[in-house]
């Protein structure tokens, strides 16, 4: 998105709106994203884009924004749809395929670290929050879509059967919510890959967790077989124990 720097000086301790999000609703999809705010100060007709957070502490990281390209490559909210916004917060922007594979999984969303509300004409949802607590929803959105997952793969394993749908949307959710090169999260992708005997994706999986996280194949196909044998176990243990 195109912007502008040497604006002229903003008083950045005048009230701020929310105006929009440097992302484009039709690129959010089933996904989660923290965005760089839009945004114009009271008494000032100028659209800015905060291109970090802490715009207050450092007023020159705020740039004026061009409307037109703002329209094209990221989301402009109507003029009476502004909101307050600090410094420090951005934007969360959800789709709709996101909140429905929580819904699916069983997984809380938004929770306690903010809320959400649907941007007018779109399939799209949108809150405000810090970076920290941006990072405290997507560590409990893997923990529990975690959580959900191995429930489902060990059920399925048990039954020898394809991941159920709640198996599928925590797994989804995983994609979306995790880091990259993390171990856990991509053994169980590779674990509902190989779960759901897709061949293909399980190949592009193993090349690609070879790369980024610099492991062998074969151990990553050991893991994540492993992963399949340990949850089955566990799902059958706590089906006999909750038989007694």
């Amino acid at each position: 998105m195109q912007s502008h720097w040497g604006a002229p000086m903003v008083d950045v301790r005048k009230p701020a709106t929310l105006r929009g999000f440097d992302v484009s609703v039709a690129d959010v999809g089933d996904q989660m994203h923290l965005c760089h705010p839009l945004l114009s100060f009271e008494g000032d007709s100028m659209l800015y884009i905060a291109h970090r957070l802490d715009w207050r502490k450092d007023p020159k990281v705020l740039a004026i924004a061009d409307p037109d390209e703002a329209l094209l490559l990221g989301t402009l909210l109507p003029e009476t749809r502004g909101r307050p916004i600090a410094s420090g917060q951005g934007v969360i922007a959800v789709g709709a395929g996101f909140l429905q594979a929580a819904a699916t999984a069983a997984v809380r969303f938004p929770g306690t670290e903010t809320s959400v509300t649907r941007i007018e004409g779109s399939e799209c949802w949108m809150g405000v929050a810090t970076l920290a607590n941006y990072n405290d929803l997507t560590t409990r959105l893997i923990d529990e879509a975690r959580t959900a997952f191995d429930e489902e793969l060990g059920d399925a394993a048990r039954r020898g059967c394809h991941l159920s749908e709640r198996g599928n949307a925590a797994l989804l959710l995983l994609r979306r919510c995790g880091p990259l090169r993390r171990e856990d999260l991509a053994i169980r992708q590779l674990a509902g890959a190989r779960q759901n005997r897709e061949l293909d994706l399980y190949r592009r999986l193993l090349i690609r967790f070879e790369i980024e996280l610099d492991a062998q194949q074969d151990d990553l196909k050991r893991k994540a077989k492993q992963h399949v044998e340990l949850v089955a176990s566990l799902y059958k243990l706590n089906g006999l124990i909750g038989q007694q």
